[in-house]
C-alpha cells in the first residue's frame, strides 16, 4: 500500500490505483483524467482540491503521448506516491523506462529544492 498525504481525494485515488492490476492502471488514470475534467468544467470540485492528481494524470497522458510537461509542484508526500505509480508501471512493461526520468524532471525540481532549502 502507498504512504501517501492524507486528503480524501488523493487518498481514495491511490487506493484506487493500489487495488488495480498494473495493466488497468493507465485506463484507470485516463478515465479519472476525463472526470477531473468534468468536475472542474461544471464547479463540483475546485482546482485546489484536484491540482496534484489532475496534473499526475496530465503527466501520464504526456508520457504516453511521447510529450513533456513542465515542472510542477506537488506536496512532497504526493511525489513519492506517484513516482511508486509510475515504477511500477514501467516494471510492468505499461510505460517506457525513461518515464521514470521524466517523472523526476517534472516533480522532483521543487522537491530537491526543497530538500537542500
Amino acid at each position: 500500500m502507498f504512504v501517501c498525504m492524507k486528503t480524501q481525494l488523493f487518498e481514495a485515488f491511490a487506493e484506487m490505483i493500489d487495488d488495480l492490476p498494473a495493466k488497468g492502471i493507465l485506463k484507470a488514470i485516463e478515465r479519472e483524467r476525463q472526470m477531473l475534467k468534468d468536475d472542474l468544467l461544471y464547479k463540483r470540485v475546485t482546482a485546489e482540491e484536484v491540482a496534484s492528481i489532475f496534473s499526475f494524470c496530465e503527466f501520464i497522458k504526456a508520457v504516453t503521448e511521447e510529450d513533456e510537461m513542465i515542472p510542477v509542484e506537488l506536496p512532497e508526500d504526493q511525489v513519492v506516491c506517484f513516482r511508486k505509480i509510475v515504477r511500477r508501471l514501467v516494471e510492468a512493461g505499461e510505460l517506457p523506462v525513461h518515464a521514470e526520468e521524466q517523472f523526476d524532471l517534472t516533480f522532483f525540481p521543487v522537491f530537491l529544492k526543497a530538500l537542500a532549502g
